[in-house]
């Protein structure tokens, strides 16, 4: 029987708040996992909002009780911890047809929120139908041996978001529990094994990106960072305004179908808090769509070893096709011609000369015809194709400085053409005369019209009106500053906004992004692990930039 000095309804009242928690994802009572924060917090805050007067103290207190009354064998009103579910989904838990969403940021403890971010933030998951993680990062240097407690430091907006332990999200995991220091310079150092194969998300107040190489065949993962929700909030010293400088409203938007299928994008957002991803601009927590995108720098084409359903899904006439979905102005383009045929991997090699003529891409000429009318599969009226110099293209006049073959019959008469246009030009004073510019043109019935290019040393900058030198489109990334080989790294010494390609392994270093590849993973030569990925570039008015990857299938989102 009841103790008649118990007051049922109370204890009632109390287990059921508890029990909803633990089906939200709030870890039972002393239990170091913090998964969504304590089910004993979440119940107070809960009880209080309803008006009864319950603290976490007096919940505390309850349940000592009922532990003491169950040990005793009477009746008792102790939860069922059982019910905790811990927050994340498995990719068998997806359900046919079904597409899963979350959005990942991260927040500064004893820090204010940026108040129209966050609320822009929650309009979008609302809008999209997804869940909203917080990981928590700390600053100053102290311990907290109850991670608990810790979530008592971030504010009251975000406390029901945050998570401390990793947190399965189908195939990506959000890495909840790593607390790197806002000031890290490089917040992945070190991490590309931490996932073991998989997609990761760090939390971090700066944008980062990279792959880790995989064995051949198998996808590389990725790993980034998400930006914060929190402002900033830093020491005056130099690692603290470096951060400072550095710091992203931000956070990183994962899809899953139920395929297992997994696409990962940033969203980096004004000073006021407004942001646009793909073709929807959220703004003092309202939504709009059909927005259009400034620029997207495709990964390195390699033509013609792009897969046709590849090709379709980017620049395809279905509305679901990439360039026909965000309608951008800009389409740059990296490595146009992979040309194979005058690759220093395969020169003087007979028999990938022969397996070459098989597939029939022997032929110089044919590759340049191709590739001209591939930049006319690309444009658009609302889209001007920007061909990019790049390494790949400059095979051509290496190739044509080189001595003929004259016994290579399919391309000597090509051989001769282009070197007759070359001295021909040199007669003339053409200073500024580019071999594989006038290939395209003598290969296109229009002679490129409607198509930019950019030569070698050449500029191509975009979104100019958003400060800063706007965003710098017009290198390809394989020269870097004083005549090194380029990388992210040494681009981001320029300290100015750029978007690269040449590397094949999309990257977001500091103001520089690097898209991945469009043509084949598999290029003959990469015969070792590889961190290829096919991905690309976007790049909003605004200014902010996201990489967009593909998956098998070619898919670019879910």
């Amino acid at each position: 029987m009841p103790n008649p000095g118990m007051n049922i309804e109370r204890c009632q009242r109390i287990k059921s708040a508890l029990e909803r928690a633990l089906r939200a994802g709030f870890v039972p009572f002393r239990d170091k996992r913090a998964g969504r924060g304590s089910s004993v917090s979440e119940a107070a805050r809960a009880l209080a909002e309803a008006g009864y007067s319950e603290d976490r103290n007096s919940i505390e207190n309850f349940i000592r009780t009922q532990e003491r009354r169950k040990a005793r064998g009477v009746e008792h009103f102790l939860p069922d911890w059982s019910l905790y579910a811990p927050a994340g989904v498995a990719p068998a838990e997806i359900r046919r047809g079904q597409v899963r969403r979350w959005i990942l940021t991260a927040a500064q403890d004893d820090t204010d929120i940026h108040p129209r971010f966050w609320s822009n933030l929650q309009a979008f998951a609302r809008h999209i139908e997804a869940e909203i993680l917080v990981a928590g990062f700390t600053y100053q240097q102290i311990r907290h041996s109850d991670r608990l407690t810790l979530a008592n430091t971030y504010r009251a907006e975000i406390r029901p978001y945050l998570r401390f332990d990793p947190v399965e999200l189908g195939p990506v995991l959000f890495c909840a529990e790593m607390n790197t220091l806002p000031t890290a310079a490089r917040p992945l150092s070190g991490l590309l094994a931490y996932s073991r194969g998989r997609d990761a998300v760090f939390p971090h107040a700066k944008l980062a990106y990279q792959t880790a190489p995989a064995s051949p065949g198998s996808p590389a993962p990725s790993l980034m960072t998400t930006g914060a929700v929190t402002v900033p909030n830093y020491v005056a010293k130099k690692a603290g305004l470096k951060a400072e400088f550095h710091h992203i409203l931000g956070a990183t938007v994962v899809e899953v179908d139920d395929s297992g299928a997994a696409w990962c994008r940033q969203i980096s957002a004004t000073s006021d808090g407004a942001f646009q991803d793909l073709d929807t601009v959220v703004r003092d927590g309202q939504i709009s769509t059909g927005h259009r995108i400034e620029a997207v720098t495709f990964g390195d084409l390699h033509y013609p070893t792009i897969e046709d359903h590849v090709a379709a899904a980017l620049w395809g006439r279905s509305e679901d096709a990439l360039i026909e979905a965000l309608r951008p102005k800009f389409a740059f383009i990296h490595d146009l011609v992979a040309f194979e045929a005058t690759s220093r991997h395969v020169e003087g090699d007979p028999l990938h000369r022969a397996v070459m003529v098989r597939n029939g891409l022997s032929g110089v000429e044919g590759q340049i015809r191709g590739s001209a009318g591939l930049l006319r599969e690309i444009e658009r009226p609302f889209c001007l194709p920007v061909v990019v110099y790049s390494n790949h293209d400059d095979r051509l006049l290496q190739w044509t400085r080189s001595q003929v073959d004259r016994r290579d019959v399919e391309n000597v008469a090509y051989w001769h053409r282009c070197n007759l246009a070359f001295y021909e030009a040199l007669q003339a004073g053409d200073e500024d005369f580019n071999l594989f510019r006038w290939a395209l043109k003598d290969a296109d019935p229009r002679r490129l019209e409607g198509v930019a290019f950019v030569p070698r040393g050449g500029t191509f900058p975009i979104c100019q009106d958003t400060g800063g030198g706007g965003i710098e489109c017009g290198m390809h990334g394989d020269e870097g500053p004083n005549g090194a080989r380029g990388s992210a790294a040494s681009f981001a010494r320029m300290s100015r906004r750029i978007t690269i390609g040449h590397t094949h392994s999309p990257e977001i270093c500091d103001g520089v992004y690097i898209a991945g590849m469009t043509g084949s993973l598999d290029q003959g030569y990469n015969t070792g692990p590889s961190s290829w990925r096919r991905a690309h570039v976007v790049a909003y008015p605004n200014g902010k930039r996201s990489i967009i990857t593909q998956d098998e299938r070619g898919r670019w989102r879910a």
